[in-house]
C-alpha cells in the first residue's frame, strides 16, 4: 500500500511539473488515457475477449495502476533478467505455458523473502498448507518457499493441477489466489463456467489482469514509452551450486558463509531459504559463488577441525532438579540447555526426564 501512494505521488509530482511548464496540459495523465492495448491478446494460449466492453475495460485498469505504480513496474524490469530466465526454464522442461512466469511477477515483485500479511512467502507466495502439498518444507533452519528452485517447481505443479481441475487457465490462476474451493463453488452457484463472466473477490478478479498488465509492460515496453536502454538493470550472479553434509548436530551458518568466501549477508541472499542461524545434520545445497566454489569444501573442513562437535551427554533429571540449577552444574547457559531441548526457561521438568546437554572442551 505504501509504495502504491508513493507511486501515485510520483505521477502527481509528474504532472505537477510537466503543468508548471506548460499551462493547461498533464502529458502523464494524457498518456495513461491513451495506453495500448493490442486488438487481439493470448493468456497461456487462451483467447482473452477483448471485443468484450468489460473485459477490455478490467486490463486497462491493470495497465494504468501498473504505470501508476512505477516503483512496482521499475522493479519488474529490474529484476526480470536476474530471476525470469530459469523460470523459463523450468516452465519448457515442464512443457507449460510461458506465461505462467509472470505469476512470480506479480505476486511478490520477484522477490524471494516476500512475506505477506496472511503468511504467504516466497516469490510465489506459498501458504504453509499447500506448500507442504508440493514438498515444501519449513523446518530444521530451512523454508522451501524461499528456494527459488524447489518453489518455482512446486508452483508451476500446483498451477497444472489447477487446470486440469478446471480446464482453463484463467479459472486456474484465479484458483491459485482464492483457492480451489472458492473458485469452485462460485461456479456451482453462478452457473458460469467462464471466468471472465464469474463473479469473483475484486482482489480475485484484479489478478488474472494484472497478470495480463505485466505481459503486455514485459513484451512491449516500448509501446508505453519505456526506453530500457543503458537502464540498471540486476543480472542473475554467477554461482555454482554445492553439496554440504552436516554430519555434527548443526553447523553455523556463519561458517558456511566464511567458507564460500562472503559476508554472511551475501551468503543468505545467495541462498534464501536458510532462516535460521545453524542448519542441523543433513544433506544441503547451497550456492556459492563461482569463483569460490573450489575453495569452499577446503575452508569449511578447516572449520570444523578447528571447531571440534562438542561431547553431547544425556542428563536424567532427578528430584527436586531445576533447569537453572542443570545449566550451573554443567557450566552451560540456561538459554543454551533451553534450546537444546525445545524448553524455555519456565517449562517444567519432571524425575525421569532426559535432558540433551553439550559440553565444550
Amino acid at each position: 500500500m505504501l509504495l502504491a501512494r508513493l507511486g501515485w505521488i510520483a505521477v502527481l509530482l509528474l504532472v505537477a511539473g510537466s503543468a508548471g511548464a506548460e499551462p493547461g496540459r498533464a502529458p502523464w495523465i494524457n498518456h495513461l488515457l491513451r495506453l495500448w492495448v493490442p486488438e487481439s491478446l493470448e493468456l497461456c494460449g487462451e483467447r482473452v475477449p477483448l471485443d468484450r466492453e468489460d473485459v477490455l475495460e478490467r486490463l486497462d485498469l491493470e495497465l494504468v495502476v501498473a504505470l501508476g505504480d512505477p516503483v512496482s513496474a521499475t522493479l519488474w524490469y529490474k529484476r526480470a533478467p536476474r530471476h525470469l530466465p530459469f523460470i523459463e526454464q523450468v516452465i519448457r522442461e515442464k512443457g507449460l505455458p510461458e506465461d505462467l512466469k509472470y505469476v512470480a511477477v506479480i505476486e511478490s515483485n520477484l522477490r524471494p523473502d516476500a512475506v505477506s500479511r496472511a503468511g504467504a512467502t516466497g516469490a510465489w507466495q506459498f501458504m504453509r498448507s499447500t506448500g507442504g502439498l508440493y514438498g515444501l518444507r519449513l523446518a530444521g533452519g530451512r523454508d522451501d518457499r524461499r528456494d527459488w528452485e524447489r518453489a518455482t517447481r512446486a508452483a508451476l505443479d500446483h498451477l497444472r493441477d489447477l487446470q486440469e481441475s478446471f480446464g482453463s487457465w484463467p479459472l486456474a490462476l484465479a484458483a491459485y489466489n482464492a483457492g480451489r474451493r472458492r473458485v469452485a463453488r462460485a461456479m456451482e452457484q453462478q452457473g458460469v463456467e467462464d471466468f471472465y463472466g464469474l463473479k469473483l473477490p475484486r482482489e480475485t478478479e484484479r489478478y488474472v489482469f494484472r497478470l495480463m498488465a505485466a505481459k503486455l509492460l514485459l513484451e512491449h515496453p516500448d509501446r508505453y514509452g519505456i526506453d530500457l536502454e543503458g537502464a540498471r538493470l540486476y543480472e542473475a550472479p554467477a554461482t555454482v551450486s554445492v553439496p554440504v553434509t552436516i554430519r555434527r548436530s548443526r553447523i553455523p551458518v556463519a561458517a558456511l558463509a566464511k567458507a564460500a568466501g562472503v559476508s554472511y549477508r551475501r551468503f543468505v541472499g545467495l541462498n534464501p531459504w536458510i532462516v535460521a542461524r545453524s542448519l542441523p545434520k543433513g544433506t544441503y545445497r547451497v550456492q556459492v559463488p563461482a569463483d569460490g566454489a573450489q575453495a569452499f569444501e577446503g575452508r569449511l573442513a578447516r572449520w570444523k577441525k578447528d571447531n571440534p562437535e562438542p561431547e553431547k551427554i544425556f542428563y536424567r533429571v532427578r528430584r527436586g532438579d531445576t533447569l537453572i540449577a542443570i545449566a550451573r552444574r554443567h557450566g552451560v547457559p540456561l538459554r543454551q540447555l533451553c534450546a537444546w531441548n525445545g524448553l524455555t526457561p519456565r517449562s517444567t521438568i519432571y524425575p525421569g526426564q532426559t535432558l540433551v546437554v553439550l559440553l565444550t572442551n
